[in-house]
């Protein structure tokens, strides 16, 4: 017997299943979390990192406890996490914000300037999505970002996409260096 936890991010909540090598699916448990919207503001999407992160251990909790398995049976995990979802972190891997998601459009200057560097400067990389960035997309949103939080640019470090900053905050990394990243996770869906 070999027990996986499969666990799926998206946009409103985290689903957990724990899969048995012989004997299949044995239970599957769903945790919500709040969007952040604005009415004053359409394009405003967000989510919290420490949301996310008490769902998932809800959902973990009761998944284990639907399927009568311990903790330690499960020998890995599978993530999958809703692209284009990006964070700012500062020292130690700490969010300097929350999550701009996928479906966040504030940063369509940023993916428009983007957009058209690429054009001016010939980079054949445009053309593999079309010949636009999007604002959904990582660079954009970070660019956005780094634009409106003047007081914060100091303390970032870096920024990640959600996939990346899951699987090092469930393997305790907190160096930004020493995280392993999506190849392509960051800059295009």
């Amino acid at each position: 017997m070999a027990v996986v936890a499969g666990v799926d991010f998206g946009t409103l909540s985290v689903r957990v299943s724990l899969v048995d090598s012989e004997r299949g699916v044995l239970a599957s448990a769903v945790a919500d979390y709040p969007l952040h919207r604005k009415r004053e503001d359409p394009e405003f999407a967000t989510q919290s990192h420490s949301d996310h992160m008490r769902a998932l251990a809800a959902a973990t909790r009761e998944v284990l406890q639907k399927a009568g398995v311990s903790g330690d049976q499960v020998l890995s995990i599978a993530l999958d996490t809703t692209g284009s979802s990006v964070v700012p972190v500062g020292k130690n891997l700490k969010p300097l914000d929350d999550y701009y998601l996928w479906c966040d459009h504030r940063a369509k200057a940023e993916a428009a300037e983007i957009t058209a560097a690429a054009e001016r400067e010939k980079l054949e990389a445009i053309e593999w999505c079309g010949g636009v960035y999007s604002s959904e997309w990582g660079f954009s949103k970070l660019l956005h970002w780094l634009r409106h939080n003047p007081g914060k640019r100091g303390e970032c470090v870096s920024a990640f996409e959600h996939c990346d900053m899951v699987a090092a905050t469930l393997c305790g990394i907190t160096d930004p260096k020493k995280v392993k990243r999506s190849i392509c996770a960051m800059g295009h869906k």
